[in-house]
Order: C-alpha cells, then structure tokens, then sequence
C-alpha cells in the first residue's frame, strides 16, 4: 500500500478514483506550518537568522502519524509551486525516516496522475527558500511597520505588496482630483452613410482647437460646398489573437466578462482544478503542452495556428497555462463555475487559432474652392475572421462604403464636436492587475489576496466597478510616503520579486537576503 498526500479534500477524492485500492490518498487542508501568530517568530543572534513554526494543523499530523507505518511508498503531491513546495517540505519534517517522493503534476487526469508516479523526485530547497523568504519578508515588513501605523491611529496593517497596490490606487486618485478638464473641438462632415474630420496640417491626426471661433467660420465657408474623393488608400492589416491564459489574465478577463472579483475568480478555478477540468490555476507560463496542442489541432482543423510564443521566464518552465483539460464545451457545472469554464475553454480555442485579417480603407477628401483643407474618414472591413469565431469578446468594425476616386459627394451636415480632456481612469480589479504584473509587483497567485486585503482593511472601496481610495487608505499612504518613502518605492517593490525569483533559481542565499533587508529597514526606521 502506497500514501499520497495532497492539499485539498476535493483533489484527494477525485485523484483516488485514478489509483484505486494500491493508494490511500488524503488531504493537508493547506498549510500545516507556520510563522506564530502572536509572535515575531524572527530572530536575529550573532548575525544569523533564526525562526520559529507553530503547527497551525495538529489534525492532520495526528493522523499522518497514526498512518505512516502502514505504507511502503508516501508520495507528496502537494500543488507544483512555490508554496506546495514549501507544504511538502513542512510534512516530509513528520514523516521520519520513512520513504518519501515529491511528485508534481499540473492537470488532474488518469495519465498524469500515472505518469507523475514514475517522475519521483526530491523536495526542490530552492523554492523552500523563495517561499521562506517571501513569507519572512512580509512578516517583517508587516510587524515592523503595522504597529507605527496604530501607535499613530492611521490604519490597521501596512504590508510590502499590499502597500505598493493601495500606492497605485491613492496616486491614481490624486491624478483624478488635480486633473483640469479643457474643452477642444472637431469639425466634422456629414455624408449619407460615413463622417469626414479635418486633418492638421501635418494630415495625421484630425484637427484640434480649442477655439470654436475658429472653426464657426470654417463651416461657414464649407455650408455649400461640395467634397472629391482625391485619394483612396486601402491596406490590409492583421489582428492579433490573444495569448494563451496565465493566472492575471484569468482574472482580468473574468471581471471584464463578467464582473467576477479576482478572489471569486481564483476560488470557481480552485474548484474547476480539482475537479480535473483545467490545469493549474496558478502560473505565470503562457505555454501549452505538445499533446494538448495535437489535440486542439484536430479540434479546430482548418483553424488552426500555433499560439504566440512568449518569452519564458524561470517561474514558467515547468509549467502550463491554464486551458480545459478536455475539449468539450457542455459541462454540468453550476452557473459561475459554468460561465469560468467557458470563458477558458472559447479563450483557449481563440489563443489556438489564426489572426484575424481586416481591410482598411481611408479617403482623402478635400472642397475643390479649398483645396489646403483636407479631410479624412476611415472605415475597415472584415476579411478573415480567424480567431474572432471563438473569442469571448465582441469587437466592432466601423463599416465605411466603397466609393471611387474623383468622385463628388454633397454633405449632409457640417458639426462642430465639442470634446473635453479627460482625467485618467480609476483602477478596476482588472486594470490594477495588469498594472501590478506589468510592473512586476507580487505574483498573480497573490493579487486576489491583495485586493481583498485592502477592502478588509477599509483602505478602498468600490465606486462603479472601480477601485477608490478611501480616506484612510490616503492617510495611510501619505504617513509612509512620507516617512518611510523607501519602504512603498515601487523600485524596491519589484527588487524584492527579482531577488526572490533569483532565490528560487539557486542564485541567491535567502537567509543573507533576509539579514540584508532586515538591517536596512532598521536604519531606515
């Protein structure tokens, strides 16, 4: 008789049904250690670092130990990352000196789970390290700076990422409230079925001013003038499909789907995951397995096209982006576990499929008694529609006629449009993801956390489907800009990433790591 042990209940039920009456399989529940709650748990004697774990799940070392001496093999197959990484290590600590296997697997299936038996390998102490470090690192940050924050009665918690996140949102809204809105306008054509815009001088962009004089005589000039067509430009241009789905785009575009917050997001993926219909749900890769793409070939035939090559980081080596396990779309699921699933499955299709193709057609008019004003109206037209057949989101083609050169069209109308600048928009869920992947910020594993940490905390609140600041968060990020500037430096934020990341890759001690960020924060504060 054989051990495996994996995280979630769900996952150990639908994974014995793979190995039958050989295995037993049980769950950790999550981690099973962990820094103490209501200690530092850090120390630092004689230049070297020191920690203490508490056990956060005496039920299941209960059990682990009641069960070890029954089995020849234990397998750990705890979630293939940094943090499963670190729970196999915490549960090979109880397991003495009996035999044990990491195995890692990034889809639920007969055949991985099978094949994954016979890839046994050792606990990977980089990603022990990176993960020890993370978690280091944000338990200092958190006890060295949180209790400033009280003694000062500003806000409850401050925290490494969390903190730069509440920073993008607090800065944002400044740029909002100093933001001074300016009136301009447009002179536009009217003809029977298309729009015509005075160009600049330069004839490459429409035609701005802020003087509205200016262009109340032009159209004065222009009321009974009729237009030619001197020139027709036509060009064919691809669009680009998406990427394939890493764990920030899944969020992204759930809530852009459909509004799904990011921890709802990751939640319904959990499930989908342990039900054994799509892949890992937490990745940075962007990368499809050679089978899975044999199969989607035969899926799409004529379709067809590699997805776009990404360039690989370390984190994303060894795994895959999320995508459906199996190619079929009508799933008993219930309603957002549902609308998930399909919005991977049509995502993944599109990822897998050809650009789409459009004309573009631009004409060049002008009024012959004006022949320095020039005008221009553009249209596109659809020509191949590539991966736009699976694509979960519309996207709108403005229609223009086919008209021919010389050709003489009397306006319908001559309006003045009347615009204003606008200030930048306040982050979404979606929008603020995307800005903290870009900038390197945390992981995406992390952003659902991240983002329901800051309502929890009363530091933002919801405005519209935006993220707003509320004045709490604002004093909370105006007493550490400016007392502790160096703490909520987005620079440094993303420092901390590139040094945990070359952690994971066996190229930096993580203890020294530690030591070093520990004494600079202490000279800083």
């Amino acid at each position: 008789m054989n051990l495996m042990i994996v995280e979630s209940p769900k996952k150990a039920k639908t994974i014995k049904k793979f190995l039958g009456k050989d295995f037993t399989v049980i769950a950790s529940f999550g981690h099973i250690l962990d820094l103490p709650s209501k200690k530092f748990g850090l120390y630092l004697k004689n230049n070297k670092l020191e920690y203490t774990y508490q056990i956060i799940n005496w039920k299941f070392i209960k059990k682990l130990k009641s069960l070890i001496n029954k089995f020849q093999e234990i397998y750990l197959a705890t979630d293939p990352d940094r943090e499963g990484e670190f729970i196999a290590w915490s549960i090979s600590k109880y397991l003495g000196n009996k035999k044990f296997y990491r195995i890692r697997f990034y889809e639920i299936t007969s055949s991985t789970i099978l094949n994954s038996l016979k890839n046994k390998d050792k606990i990977n102490n980089n990603l022990v390290a990176s993960q020890k470090g993370r978690r280091f690192l944000d338990r200092i940050v958190g006890y060295t700076i949180s209790p400033i924050l009280w003694k000062n009665k500003i806000g409850k918690s401050a925290g490494r990422v969390q903190s730069s996140a509440l920073r993008l949102i607090v800065e944002r809204e400044e740029e909002i409230i100093n933001f001074k809105s300016e009136k301009y306008y447009h002179l536009e054509i009217v003809f029977s079925n298309f729009k015509a815009y005075l160009l600049n001088e330069k004839k490459s962009y429409q035609f701005r001013s802020d003087k509205k004089e200016y262009l109340e005589q032009l159209k004065e000039k222009l009321k009974n003038e009729k237009f030619i067509i001197k020139k027709i430009i036509k060009t064919e241009k691809l669009i680009s499909k998406p990427t394939t789905i890493d764990t920030a785009l899944l969020q992204r575009i759930a809530f852009l789907k459909h509004r799904f917050s990011s921890s709802l997001s990751m939640f319904l993926a959990q499930s989908l995951y342990e039900k054994g219909l799509i892949t890992y749900h937490r990745t940075d890769s962007f990368n499809l397995a050679t089978e899975f793409l044999v199969k989607i070939k035969n899926y799409l035939k004529e379709d067809y096209e590699p997805p776009r090559k990404i360039k690989k980081t370390f984190s994303q080596e060894a795994h895959e982006a999320i995508r459906p396990v199996y190619l079929k779309k009508d799933l008993n699921l219930e309603k957002k576990e549902k609308l998930l699933y399909e919005l991977i499955f049509n995502y993944t299709l599109s990822a897998c499929s050809k650009n789409a193709k459009v004309e573009k057609t631009k004409y060049i008019l002008t009024p012959p008694k004006y022949p320095h004003l020039i005008f221009e109206a553009e249209g596109e037209k659809l020509l191949v529609l590539g991966f736009l057949k699976y694509y979960p989101f519309k996207l709108s083609f403005k229609e223009i006629p086919e008209l021919n050169k010389n050709e003489i069209l009397q306006p319908s109308a001559i309006n003045i449009i009347e615009k204003q600048t606008k200030p930048p928009n306040r982050y979404t869920e979606s929008t603020l993801i995307k800005k903290l992947k870009e900038l390197n910020i945390g992981r995406p594993s992390t952003y659902a956390e991240i983002i329901k940490t800051l309502f929890r905390r009363k530091y933002i609140e919801r405005y519209k489907n935006t993220l707003k600041p509320t004045e709490l968060g604002k004093k909370v990020i105006h007493f550490l800009k400016k007392n502790y500037p160096s703490i909520i430096d987005l620079k440094f934020t993303i420092k901390m990433e590139t040094d945990l990341d070359k952690i994971a890759q066996g190229k930096l001690d993580y203890e020294k790591f530690i030591i070093n960020f520990w004494q600079e924060l202490k000279n800083i504060l």
